[in-house]
């Protein structure tokens, strides 16, 4: 869904449609009792960020971020096992547990995860007690996470920076698993025709060329957006399997 301007709507945090709030989405400050004044009353969503905010425990970006990032890919990675790269505090990864009844296990994976990831697993747990036995931590870099992952593994990564993203891309083919990705950091040393490179930019031209590889590789694809008041990185690349990996 987009506004008739060109700016892409909020899907899930809907209250930040709203002209005068939506500046605030991209905040770096934490989420705080402030941010929960504004969402909808007597809604599951708004008692999950309420717990987050009650932690004061992630910038409302990363919160909005991850909400947004969500909602856009949720039906077409869904898979009994997702595995998030590059997870960071481990949001994305935890909103398919607390929102996905579906999702059997969350394996979340970063070769250093902040010290306050256990906190966030436990203020989610507060108000979604059904997610701590789907969720696994696994320290360790992207290389390795197809070592630890079952066949048929769902594969997210919200700003897996430069090169990670096209690890992310490699561990999905690995597990013969659904993608989503929200690429950053674009570098030149990320293959692809000079010519795109010139012609579009580094950020495009990757992208073109990921999409082609995933559709080499026997997944249907196709790009959405996140409001871009998050992030200007907001290209979200969504590839579902059509046929197994060669």
């Amino acid at each position: 869904m987009h506004r008739s301007n060109g700016t892409v709507s909020f899907r899930a945090l809907r209250c930040f449609n709203d002209p005068n709030l939506r500046p605030f989405a991209g905040k770096k400050g934490r989420i705080d009792e402030r941010t929960i004044a504004f969402l909808a009353k007597d809604n599951f969503t708004r008692r999950v960020c309420a717990a987050l905010a009650h932690e004061g425990l992630l910038p409302l970006k990363e919160v909005c971020e991850s909400f947004e990032f969500f909602e856009r890919v949720r039906r077409a990675v869904r898979a009994p096992v997702v595995a998030d790269l590059a997870a960071g505090h481990g949001l994305t990864g935890l909103l398919f547990a607390v929102f996905e009844r579906k999702v059997e296990s969350v394996v979340l994976v970063d070769t250093h995860p902040p010290p306050s990831h256990i906190r966030v697993l436990d203020a989610l747990s507060e108000v979604a007690p059904w997610i701590r036995p789907k969720v696994h931590w696994v320290t360790g870099s992207i290389e390795e996470a197809h070592t630890h992952l079952e066949k048929g593994t769902s594969i997210v990564a919200v700003h897996a920076c430069g090169d990670r993203t096209d690890r992310c891309l490699d561990v999905a083919r690995s597990t013969g698993g659904h993608l989503a990705v929200m690429p950053c950091c674009y570098h030149k040393r990320v293959k692809g025709p000079d010519a795109l490179f010139q012609a579009l930019g580094e950020g495009l031209a990757t992208d073109i060329h990921r999409t082609y590889r995933l559709e080499a590789a026997g997944y249907r694809v196709r790009w959405s957006r996140i409001p871009e008041v998050i992030t200007p990185m907001n290209r979200v690349i969504i590839a579902q399997v059509t046929a197994p990996s060669p």
